[in-house]
């Protein structure tokens, strides 16, 4: 099997930015030979990318109308008039404000014989806010073996139900494969989502090797 590494950048989730993905992960299956894996990346690295991209337009649509992330009253203000605001934000009105906040989403794939790395990365930091709920949805999502079972435990309508990690998660496991390699976490200024699936039964999880390196106590 060849190795091979891609990468793809969008500031919105188009046409053209669903095609160029899908023909990515199209032949990606074709090359690892692991039937469903396509379409599996192309739904879950499209509701990442959406993730991320909606990320990146809430902080153009902060910038431009003067809130406050950091002030409880100004950041609950302004998430309540984003969420309105969004279907209009969506058409393309923020694109000078994302260019000049240099606000862009990456989407790396990293493959070998060992394994595959998916990243989806934009160039925002997580506010506390956002880190902890974004936590709170993974861990409940984890904990669920249905779609329907985590909405109604753990749905939140605050910025979203969360049914988009539960579903990714939900995907992963129908893949045959841990759905705990699905990691969310920040580096070096930036938000990055990690999908990792081992290719042989040597490989060890980089979660796994970080936890062997650095053993409690």
């Amino acid at each position: 099997m060849a190795s091979g590494r891609q990468q793809v950048q969008v500031r919105y989730v188009d046409a053209d930015a669903r095609n160029r993905l899908r023909a990515v992960f199209e032949n990606l299956e074709a090359d690892l030979k692991i039937d469903g894996i396509g379409v599996v990346l192309t739904t879950a690295v499209l509701e990442l990318v959406e993730n991320a991209v909606k990320a990146n337009l809430k902080r153009a649509f902060f910038s431009k109308n003067t809130y406050n992330f950091e002030d409880p009253t100004s950041y609950t203000a302004g998430i309540e008039s984003f969420v309105k605001s969004y279907p209009d934000i969506r058409q393309g009105h923020y694109d000078s404000a994302l260019k000049d906040l240099e606000l862009v989403v990456s989407v790396q794939v990293d493959y070998n014989d060992h394994r595959l790395l998916v990243y989806v990365e934009n160039n925002a930091v997580l506010v506390s806010q956002e880190e902890i709920r974004i936590r709170k949805q993974l861990a409940a999502a984890m904990l669920s073996d249905k779609i329907a079972e985590f909405y109604v435990q753990y749905g939140d309508e605050t910025e979203g139900s969360g049914l988009g990690l539960a579903m990714i998660v939900v995907l992963i496991r129908n893949l045959g494969f841990d759905a705990h390699n699905f990691r969310v976490f920040q580096k070096d200024n930036r938000t990055i989502a990690r999908l990792e699936f081992p290719l042989n039964a040597d490989y060890v999880p980089i979660r796994e090797r970080w936890r062997r390196e650095h053993p409690a106590g």
